[in-house]
């Protein structure tokens, strides 16, 4: 994946994560809101995991 897609895919992800989060705190709690909400956090960390920890592979 491209470098630009990979952000726009982790920005996403962030949006939905303050989102599920605000879900939790303000409204009635549903078991939903803390899956989506564990599943945004996942992705998350792999999300930055690739971006910014990842190395690079040597090309032959």
């Amino acid at each position: 994946m491209s470098r630009f897609f990979s952000t726009v895919i982790l920005v996403v992800i962030i949006i939905n994560t303050i989102r599920y989060t605000s879900y939790i705190f303000t409204g009635p709690i549903e078991p939903y809101y803390f899956v989506m909400l564990a599943i945004n956090l996942i992705g998350l960390c792999f999300g930055v995991y690739y971006l910014f920890f990842q190395k690079k592979r040597q090309k032959n």
